[in-house]
């Protein structure tokens, strides 16, 4: 690849790992604090508390007391900044003008370190994460997924909504939060990142300097997943709606998994772009849906491929069978080496442009050392999808598209006598 870039790893003493990633042709610096913690590291009875805490780092520290003087100070140097929770980790991270990488990392390190964690300031973004769960049931696009998760990965931590039940996250308290903090937010599970124009040497001493302090730990551990399936699966959530929502898929695998180079290339061909075979398919032949695709995704222990779309609700059956009929074509018969091509040409050009930006490259560093303990460069990344051949692509379609293996998530105003409907069209043929 042309954007050619060079990884550092280094270990402070505490066992915060810092990730460092120059880069000559940009003006700006990426700094992310990753912490190995998600919605399926916690109990179920503190479901939720994740991404309380991610809303709670903002709201002040005994030297930028309240949010105001956080954002203040990040909006004075134009910085962009944010955080997320995932199931696996939740991220942190400040973008600006290299010039304030300093105030950046003195900042994220505040707010890391020194959060003040009021009650009062508890019980408001408890309320704020209550509206947050509010906004995603009258999503449905979104919900669906949730519901698709629930359902793949059922008795399992990692079936738990990130947001958690509006009930266990009012029940939030001070103690509850402080007693998460300290189980999970330690230096084994902290990795920092920084990406941009600036140096290995420099970055590396301003992380030290700012996360020393980061105190040791035990790395974060969760439930093993167990899941037996003999049948395909439908969950059918009833909303009064004009369109029905659906996620269709089966779990997969790991990060750590050498197939997953094939599947990112089938999940390109069957649903990654315009032209993919869903969305040929099931919008441009048929003109059942607006949105329609395929997506994958990986975790320590296992992974999911999921196909989605939002279809008219006369023609559900047949969007369907339409995407049934495509995981049937790509287990019975090998693709052709165009379409092959294609989607490596797709991938490898799709990840030039992340190249490009600090922050897009910092999280893609970030991700891999959380995820797998090691940073997977983007040569490495792409040199792997390239190896992928057609022998490869139909042997991992023959071994997750099995209809006993089949999850199937589905918002709309449908009754309880369509979900035995739904579980009927769920069917892989092997021919």
């Amino acid at each position: 690849m042309k954007n050619k870039l060079v990884y550092h790893k280094t270990t402070l003493a505490n066992g915060v790992r810092v990730i460092t990633v120059p880069m000559k042709n940009t003006s700006t610096v990426t700094s992310i604090v990753f912490v190995k913690t998600g919605s399926r590291y916690e109990q179920k009875k503190e479901n939720g508390i994740s991404h309380v805490l991610e809303h709670l780092f903002f709201t002040g520290t005994k030297k930028r007391p309240g949010k105001t003087e956080i954002a203040r100070e990040l909006d004075r140097i134009g910085a962009q900044h944010n955080a997320y929770t995932s199931h696996d980790h939740t991220a942190y991270y400040v973008k600006a003008d290299t010039k304030h990488f300093d105030v950046s990392m003195d900042i994220l390190s505040d707010m890391y370190l020194n959060g003040l964690f009021r009650p009062a300031e508890i019980k408001k973004e408890a309320k704020v994460v209550v509206e947050e769960i509010n906004m995603y049931k009258d999503a449905p696009q979104k919900k669906v997924w949730d519901n698709f998760y629930r359902l793949a990965y059922s008795g399992n931590s990692l079936g738990r909504t990130i947001l958690g039940p509006a009930q266990t996250v009012r029940s939030f308290r001070r103690g509850n939060v402080i007693a998460y903090l300290k189980r999970q937010y330690v230096a084994q599970n902290t990795v920092v990142v920084v990406a941009g124009n600036i140096r290995e040497k420099t970055a590396v001493e301003k992380v030290r300097r700012y996360f020393t302090a980061v105190k040791k730990g035990k790395a974060s551990v969760f439930d093993p997943l167990s899941v037996r399936q003999k049948e395909p699966r439908v969950h059918s959530e009833y909303k009064k709606i004009d369109q029905a929502h659906l996620v269709v898929g089966v779990r997969a695998y790991s990060a750590f998994d050498k197939r997953r180079y094939a599947l990112d290339v089938l999940s390109a061909i069957l649903g990654g772009y315009l032209s993919s075979r869903l969305a040929v398919a099931v919008r441009d032949n048929l003109g059942l849906a607006y949105y329609v695709g395929a997506d994958v995704n990986y975790h320590e222990d296992t992974g999911s491929f999921s196909a989605y779309a939002g279809i008219n609700l006369r023609n559900i059956d047949l969007g369907i069978t339409a995407i049934m009929k495509e995981f049937t074509k790509a287990v019975a018969r090998p693709i052709t080496q165009k379409e092959i091509d294609d989607a490596k040409s797709h991938i490898e050009g799709a990840f030039s442009l992340r190249l490009e930006a600090s922050d897009s490259v910092a999280v893609g560093a970030g991700w891999s050392e959380v995820m797998t303990g090691r940073i997977e460069t983007p040569d490495e990344y792409v040199k792997n999808i390239k190896k992928v051949s057609a022998k490869d692509l139909q042997a991992v379609a023959k071994d997750i598209f099995k209809t006993e293996k089949l999850n199937f998530a589905i918002i709309g105003p449908f009754q309880k006598k369509d979900i035995k409907r739904f579980q009927s069209l769920l069917r892989v043929y092997n021919r």
